[in-house]
């Protein structure tokens, strides 16, 4: 059963996969960008800049050390289990997924204890000064031990089932919409919210998990749980150092995105955090409109190299990126030349004069979105340590500009920090791109 499992993607073309999976991540990735705005437009609403900003803090915080701490496995897990597929070996496949469960879980504990631990101590270097600051994050800290998401991702990506993901994905922001609605409706406070953090969290972590597992076992392929993780180590000598280039490059881009809520935190009040969350929520979903993208052809990327189609990859690459930019500046510069308006139309007038910091942040948002396609082409090419060089460099320039930027500009200035990181990124990733082209012998 399980040879006729591992030759399943292969059934279809490449462009019949391409424009099935990115039609479902892209409408899904729409519906919750939509679903997320609301959710947002209710929770400003609710809580205020001020409280808005204390959540954001509390997220922040949580997210940054399960970042920091927990390495997600599925892209390794993605480019040699595609191997063992491609061999029809089920037996080293089902180690490797072994393999990502054992990392998820002790990643999710390791997290948990983390906050835990460390809550008491940062709260009030970060602006969360009341005695319930700790509360609020070992509260949220709970979802952290029961995460399986990057396994869950591995194990649908790798079968194709981009369209169970996103199903997954459109359930649970339906829901957490739902509910914020109703804390809203019933003049819930904080802790409210805080709840509907740690709902959805719990449900990221688990839901697609057990969908995951059912998918696997339709395919034929059972005993995951015999499975040697260790085993699928030394078959896999280059998986450690794959697992570790590829998160620390996240760790780095993930950790200048949260890092600055925790810094501006420390130098200014809660409610100029509320508004800079307000902006990076709201624009960040350009970015994420950009994900579906980078997850659909990852896979298909990793299996053209593998197979020496330079020309067709190199291709995909051209072609997404030119696409999402001419897309993003059609639906942007609308927006951005009536931005007061649409925050007051939306947010209220508690949150006038966020115009500026949110234009900034979504010029931040198009630059990054359209250099999307660099980051899995790199690593289908197997560079991941000059991802991770760029994204260092990228992080140190945002370090270096962060404090002076909010020093002379306020709010505004930490928007231009996120300009200069994501700048900076897609440059570097661009020319690391054009370099390996030219050494592979195709034209630049």
């Amino acid at each position: 059963m399980a040879n006729s499992v591992e030759a399943q993607p292969k059934a279809r073309s490449f462009r019949a996969r391409m424009s099935r999976n990115l039609s479902w991540t892209f409408g899904s990735q729409l519906f919750i960008s939509v679903a997320a705005v609301a959710t947002l437009f209710i929770t400003a609403r609710a809580l205020g800049p001020t409280n808005l900003g204390i959540l954001a803090l509390v997220e922040a915080f949580v997210r940054i050390v399960d970042l920091i701490v927990r390495l997600e496995p599925w892209q390794a897990v993605i480019k040699y289990a595609i191997g063992a597929q491609d061999r029809r070996d089920a037996p080293a496949f089902l180690r490797l997924i072994k393999l990502s469960i054992l990392i998820d879980a002790f990643g999710g504990i390791l997290s948990g204890l983390t906050c835990i631990i460390l809550a008491s101590f940062i709260a009030p270097m970060i602006g969360l000064s009341d005695e319930s600051g700790a509360q609020y994050i070992w509260f949220v800290a709970f979802g952290l031990f029961f995460s399986y998401r990057s396994t869950a991702t591995a194990i649908l990506r790798i079968f194709d089932r981009f369209d169970l993901l996103a199903r997954i994905d459109m359930i649970t922001a339906l829901i957490r919409l739902a509910l914020t609605v109703i804390a809203w409706a019933s003049g819930l406070g904080i802790w409210a919210f805080l709840a509907l953090l740690l709902a959805q969290s719990l449900m990221d972590g688990l839901v697609a998990f057990f969908c995951a597992l059912k998918e696997l076992h339709r395919h034929g392929y059972h005993g995951v749980r015999a499975a040697s993780g260790l085993q699928a180590l030394r078959e896999n000598p280059g998986f450690l150092r794959f697992l570790w280039n590829s998160n620390f490059n996240v760790i780095l881009r993930q950790s200048a995105n949260r890092f600055d809520i925790l810094v501006l935190g420390a130098m200014m009040n809660p409610a100029a955090v509320g508004i800079y969350q307000l902006g990076k929520r709201v624009m960040n979903r350009v970015t994420k409109l950009a994900g579906p993208i980078r997850q659909t052809i990852y896979p298909e990327l990793a299996r053209l190299w593998e197979q020496g189609k330079i020309a067709q990859f190199n291709r995909v690459v051209l072609i997404v990126s030119v696409s999402i930019l001419m897309m993003q500046l059609v639906v942007a510069l609308p927006i951005m030349l009536n931005m007061e308006w649409v925050i007051e139309r939306l947010f209220g007038n508690a949150y006038a004069g966020a115009g500026p910091v949110m234009n900034i942040l979504l010029g931040s948002s198009i630059i990054f979105a359209s250099g999307v396609a660099l980051n899995p082409a790199l690593l289908s090419m197997g560079k991941d340590r000059i991802l991770v060089r760029v994204t260092v460099i990228s992080t140190v320039l945002f370090a270096a500009s962060f404090l002076p930027f909010v020093h002379l500009w306020g709010v505004e200035g930490a928007a231009f920090s996120n300009l200069v990181f994501n700048l900076s990124w897609t440059i570097g990733c661009m020319l690391a791109f054009r370099r390996v082209r030219a050494k592979s012998g195709t034209p630049s």
